[in-house]
């Protein structure tokens, strides 16, 4: 279910408290996607399945804080089986030079940004999906790959790849380490990882940033993206989070600013 709320209906709270209700759900439905955005910029929504889809923000239905919303598929043209894996909001397709996607098996893709401008109500091909990439990622168990990230990338940038067994790895997404290729290839290796892990999330990571992450258990914690220093491409990479069972694995990561 999908809908749009206007952001003053929620005010600042103090850390620590039960919050207030942001939606209505189903029995057993969680929310999975949350952003700012506004009305007249252009909805990327990216599914599992490597599609996609776009919308106006204006089209999402506009709901109370406390509403259900409108179901997906009367917005957007889904395939079967097809499920939402990341909405970016764009104001136009020249904020910036490339989009980025990232795989649960690791691999990462660098594609010219205007490649996505297309009318195409049913979508198109964002990435082309490989039956193996992810044979030794978690919770894979037809060891088909999904897209977990999408995200915007200008030339000199760094992607920051958190895994969800808590590793990271920074590489910069220069055209030398990270060349351009067309919508319907499959991309390269980003992230190697240990038996039973996967990639959690990809982010765009500079050093006046936070690495914020949070666990299944609840724990958060920010750490200076500066702590992280560049690797290359395709390794294990580096501890961003001491796990213990009662913390669980990594639930979130991403990068915050101090406001």
């Amino acid at each position: 279910y999908i809908k749009r709320t206007r952001s003053d209906n929620y005010r600042s709270q103090h850390r620590g408290g039960k919050g207030v209700k942001g939606a209505q759900l189903r029995a057993d439905d969680v929310v999975e996607h949350f952003f700012v955005t506004t009305t007249h910029h252009w909805l990327l929504f990216f599914t599992n399945k490597g599609r996609v889809y776009r919308t106006k923000a204006y089209e999402v239905p506009e709901a109370g804080r406390d509403a259900k919303g409108q179901h997906v598929a009367n917005l957007l043209a889904l395939q079967p089986e097809e499920e939402i894996a990341q909405i970016l909001d764009i104001r136009d397709y020249g904020v910036a030079t490339y989009l980025v996607l990232a795989t649960r098996g690791g691999l990462v893709k660098k594609t010219r940004l205007t490649e996505y401008d297309t009318n195409r109500q049913g979508g198109v091909i964002a990435i082309r999906l490989r039956e193996d990439a992810s044979e030794d990622a978690a919770d894979d168990d037809e060891g088909t790959d999904e897209v977990v990230s999408a995200l915007l990338v200008d030339e000199g940038d760094d992607i920051l790849l958190i895994s969800r067994h808590g590793m990271s790895l920074r590489f910069a997404a220069t055209d030398e380490a990270l060349r351009p290729m067309g919508r319907s290839t499959s991309g390269v290796k980003g992230m190697s990882f240990r038996e039973g892990d996967s990639l959690l999330s990809a982010s765009v990571a500079d050093d006046d940033d936070y690495v914020f992450v949070v666990t299944e258990g609840g724990f958060a914690k920010r750490t200076e993206v500066a702590q992280y220093k560049v690797q290359g491409r395709g390794g294990l990479g580096i501890k961003v989070a001491k796990l213990s069972d009662d913390r669980g694995v990594l639930a979130g990561g991403l990068i915050v600013r101090e406001d």
